[in-house]
């Protein structure tokens, strides 16, 4: 018996297979999700310089623009030559700033590390009698509480256990710097030559977008990729802009209330802030911590004052500098940021936020693309 298809079935069957591939091959992701990541991260250390080339070329590209189209436009050179001119001085412009901020900054930070170290056994010792008299005012047995968290704390040998530790990383830091280093030096070089030869390299991709798509998806992925391009931008210039304004909030802050060590943890305040929703709180911790040891009164007033700053920040300045250039609703740069973090760390919090948005808008334009076909509209509606 011969079954005739309609064309009504035959796209039902299609959007069913389609399902149950898709949800196959999630499946196998999550289940080999390891191997997979091992994989991954083995790819992408070695082509490490060159993702850091791009992301040179991608910061840079606006000055470097800025430089050859209005700084040399009087000069009558050829294109190559304004090109390797405004190139050049876009990598040393960018080399400049980051030797500024080290020149200016990694001084003091290292006057307030050292000064940490110096005094930390005084800190601890009287955090340590803080605590003694605190079990003896309250009448707080030790024993007992040991036996709950299973063993008596004793700061002064963790710290002593936790430094003893730590020594034999240093080689193995050393070794992480000078590798670290060394693809720095080799994303430079790479992102210099990418902005020598910006317009070919754009051709040889656009040429196999089009010799590989139809007409409609090859322009389809140019939209993309010009999104792409736009938010990641938007995002990253703006994120920057808004964490050094509150890395300084910070700081006078901390020297109007007097408390210590107030350019280091407002440098951490400042860096953390770079990471969307949780960047403010992770910087507090290690605040709070060093300031709970020195005084606990300090550690509340350090953290009362981050959660307001955060609270500008999330409610007046970041609005006020970002705008809705993402376009992503706040449920999805939450789960932007949870899911980014789970599968790679503190880069992913950074990174899975524009990456999230770049997908959401390419996924809306393709759903209102269909909806446009069949002749449909979708509004929000309150309930009534």
């Amino acid at each position: 018996m011969k079954i005739h298809y309609t064309k009504e079935m035959q796209q039902k069957i299609l959007v069913y297979v389609t399902a149950a591939g898709i949800s196959l091959a999630i499946y196998f992701f999550f289940q080999r999700f390891d191997n997979i990541k091992a994989g991954f991260m083995t790819v992408f250390n070695l082509i490490l310089p060159f993702v850091l080339g791009f992301a040179i070329a991608f910061l840079l590209n606006s000055p470097m623009k800025f430089i050859e189209r209005k700084l040399l436009k009087r000069f009558n050179w050829k294109k190559t030559t304004k090109r390797r001119i405004s190139a050049i001085s876009a990598v040393l412009l960018g080399l400049c700033i980051v030797a500024l901020f080290f020149a200016l900054l990694i001084p003091q930070l290292i006057e307030s590390v050292l000064h940490l170290a110096k005094r930390a056994p005084s800190y601890i010792e009287s955090f340590q009698e803080l605590l003694d008299t605190s079990m003896v005012r309250y009448n707080l047995n030790m024993d007992q509480i040991a036996d709950l968290i299973g063993k008596k704390p004793d700061i002064l040998n963790n710290l002593t256990d936790m430094f003893t530790s730590a020594i034999p990383q240093m080689v193995k830091l050393s070794y992480q710097f000078t590798s670290a280093l060394l693809n720095i030096v080799l994303g430079i070089m790479a992102g210099l030559y990418i902005l020598l030869d910006k317009e070919r390299f754009l051709l040889h991709v656009k040429k196999a977008n089009y010799a590989l798509f139809p007409k409609d998806v090859a322009d389809y992925l140019v939209r993309t990729s010009r999104d792409t391009a736009l938010i990641f931008n938007n995002f990253i210039i703006g994120k920057a802009i808004d964490s050094m304004i509150i890395g300084i909030l910070c700081y006078i802050g901390m020297m109007i209330l007097h408390l210590p060590y107030a350019l280091l943890l407002s440098v951490i305040v400042g860096v953390t802030n770079m990471i969307p929703v949780f960047g403010p709180f992770i910087g507090a911790v290690p605040g709070i911590v060093i300031l709970l040891i020195i005084h606990p009164i300090y550690a509340v007033y350090f953290a009362i004052f981050v959660l307001i700053l955060q609270q500008f920040d999330g409610n007046i300045l970041g609005p006020l500098i970002l705008g809705d250039k993402l376009g992503l609703p706040s449920l999805w740069i939450l789960f932007a940021v949870v899911v980014g973090g789970g599968l790679f760390g503190v880069v992913g919090m950074f990174i899975g936020v524009p990456i999230f948005a770049v997908i959401y808008a390419a996924v809306r334009e393709f759903l209102n693309f269909r909806l446009e076909r069949k002749k449909m509209e979708v509004s929000i509606k309150e309930d009534s």
